[in-house]
């Protein structure tokens, strides 16, 4: 490889590692899919607020007390960007919202200083939290509750009804109108992915990957807040099946010194290294593989060339203490 071509790599490898780092995404929505989070975003706060002011005038619009809270624009982001996410759902938007205004108006009798700014905010994350109701414009409607002391006065408990309880049921309401016409968007989510019951002599659906005790052991095992919803990463997952099912090993694949993972999970799991070929012209080949890692390591053996197929699911190399998968692609 010649020097330029070095640097070019490095450079690459340096840029892909700072756009990792600082969690820049990896893929992007269609414009398609921007285009109707846009106009859909716009309609619904227009919803909201003319909604919001015809309550507060007594039936008739009062654009002079539109009432609405600078965070549920925030909310509008969520359920119009971002509608199938589990902060999105409304669950989450009602109940955070409403909970983080109660912990706002509860945090303002310390005044509008430093302590009862962060008092507001940190009640509102455990609330939110203990509800299982995250929602992060919940931390800016806990916020404004504090900083009314020093503008407006102490807001008074009906603060936590309106505006904050109506601008987010109206939200959540014109999430609903809104996302209809689209059937991939469907809010909320449960609209979008659960089908319709079978219709008498249908064929039934594939059974799920996992089941929902299986789901909520892995994420309480990673101990994270995973902003997908159960429904999206059943999708995920059977579309990554579907991926792998299109990349599947061949035959064109297999070379010496190859590292081949079953894809197993747990004891289960090993990867082959084919050390040499017999016959490799011939349709039966054979290949002569040494258990590199996982079940069996140590193990040389001979194995067919269909069998060594069947078996492995794609190729693997060492990267520092873990193997790293690679794309197949012929030798």
């Amino acid at each position: 490889m010649s020097r330029q071509r070095r640097l070019r790599v490095v450079g690459s490898r340096w840029w892909r590692t700072l756009w990792h780092t600082v969690g820049f995404p990896e893929h992007a929505v269609s414009w398609r899919e921007q285009l109707v989070a846009t106009v859909t975003a716009a309609l619904g706060i227009a919803m909201v607020a003319w909604l919001t002011s015809t309550w507060i005038g007594n039936g008739r619009p009062n654009v002079h007390a539109l009432w609405l809270m600078a965070s549920i624009g925030a909310s509008a982001v969520l359920v119009f960007g971002v509608p199938h996410s589990t902060l999105a759902q409304p669950w989450a938007v009602i109940s955070g919202q409403s909970l983080s205004a109660l912990a706002g108006t509860v945090a303002h009798v310390l005044g509008g200083g430093v302590v009862a700014a962060a008092a507001a905010v940190a009640l509102a994350v455990i609330v939110m939290h203990s509800c299982r109701c995250v929602h992060p414009p919940g931390g800016a409607t806990a916020l404004s509750a504090v900083l009314a002391v020093s503008t407006a006065g102490p807001p008074g408990w009906s603060y936590v009804l309106s505006p904050v309880l109506l601008n987010a049921a109206l939200v959540v309401v014109a999430g609903v109108v809104l996302n209809a016409p689209f059937r991939w968007r469907r809010y909320p989510v449960v609209l979008a992915y659960h089908q319709a019951a079978v219709a008498a002599g249908a064929q039934l659906g594939h059974e799920a990957p996992f089941t929902p005790r299986q789901l909520r052991a892995a994420l309480d095992e990673v101990e994270a807040v995973v902003d997908v919803s159960d429904e999206e990463l059943l999708a995920i997952y059977q579309a990554l099946r579907r991926q792998q099912e299109q990349d599947a090993l061949t035959a064109d694949h297999l070379r010496i010194d190859g590292c081949y993972s079953n894809g197993q999970a747990g004891e289960s799991w090993a990867v082959l290294q084919i050390i040499d070929a017999i016959e490799p012209g011939v349709r039966r080949a054979q290949f002569i593989v040494k258990t590199v890692a996982g079940r069996g390591r140590g193990e040389v053996r001979t194995i067919g060339q269909e069998e060594l197929l069947g078996w492995g699911r794609y190729p693997v190399v060492p990267d520092g203490a873990v193997w790293h998968r690679v794309e197949p692609g012929p030798s």
